[in-house]
């Protein structure tokens, strides 16, 4: 993908132990309100210049709840609420996706600040243990590419999927888990799969794509909430990076011994 790292190309992802090889394991990352908090407003302006540039409309996503959300998700909904159809809609979609990933590129600064206490630390780790990891956001790429440069996080990461290829957030799992597959040339297990989110989106799209889940309180959804929606795993935040980690990668390793 243009604009993206190397790091998957540059691990070997089949480890071995003195007994046998172990299969390559995924984790599979939200951005927002798991990786980082506050990294949304030039993000949320970008849609205000893309509904005026290419629909010539006053629009922003005041009043719509964007957490969990894919970016054509939320390009399409306030359009949808003043009666645009689907056909005007999508016919300009693609013009609005390039002035949005261009607004936030050129207007997006630093968020070195805006990294989640543990989480540079705990994809540092994962990836020095040669654990694939991949994106699953509603972000279109070039954006979430972006933000993760600005933050200092992009190396861990080459593939995902991305808001740019579908509406539903549960299509993008697959796509991810198509691409890191594809990244390291063999199969994923599913059971060696984790979709690490913080909204209830996030668990539903690992869910119903067979993959283990991981719910993280740091965005605007409480533990409880994470809780109900049957996350697998749950955890407060990623700031014990080490307790984090321990959790995580016994998520896919219980069912090796």
């Amino acid at each position: 993908m243009a604009g993206c790292g190397s790091a998957l190309g540059a691990t070997l992802h089949v480890r071995y132990t003195s007994r046998r090889i172990v299969p390559p394991a995924l984790f599979l990352w939200d951005i927002d309100g798991t990786l980082l908090r506050g990294a949304t407003a030039i993000h949320r302006d970008a849609f205000a210049h893309a509904y005026q540039a290419v629909y010539g409309l006053p629009l922003n996503l005041d009043g719509v709840a964007a957490g969990g959300r894919t970016d054509t998700w939320l390009l399409a909904e306030p359009l949808r609420r003043i009666g645009l159809s689907d056909a005007e809609i999508w016919t300009r979609m693609p013009n609005a996706f390039r002035e949005m990933q261009a607004y936030v590129e050129q207007h997006l600064g630093d968020l070195s600040h805006c990294v989640l206490p543990g989480a540079r630390e705990v994809l540092a780790e994962l990836h020095a243990r040669g654990y694939v990891q991949a994106l699953v956001t509603g972000n279109l790429s070039r954006i979430a590419m972006a933000k993760l440069r600005n933050a200092g996080l992009a190396r861990y990461f080459d593939v995902g999927g991305f808001g740019e290829e579908s509406e539903v957030r549960e299509r993008l799992v697959s796509v991810a888990l198509r691409h890191a597959a594809g990244a390291v040339g063999t199969h994923i297990e599913l059971r060696r799969s984790v979709v690490v989110g913080d909204t209830p989106f996030d668990l539903e799209a690992g869910q119903l794509n067979g993959t283990r889940t991981c719910g993280v309180a740091t965005g605007t959804c409480s533990l409880e909430e994470l809780e109900a929606a049957g996350a697998d795993l749950l955890l407060h935040s990623l700031a014990d990076a080490e307790t984090a980690i321990d959790a995580l990668v016994g998520l896919i390793e219980d069912g090796l011994e």
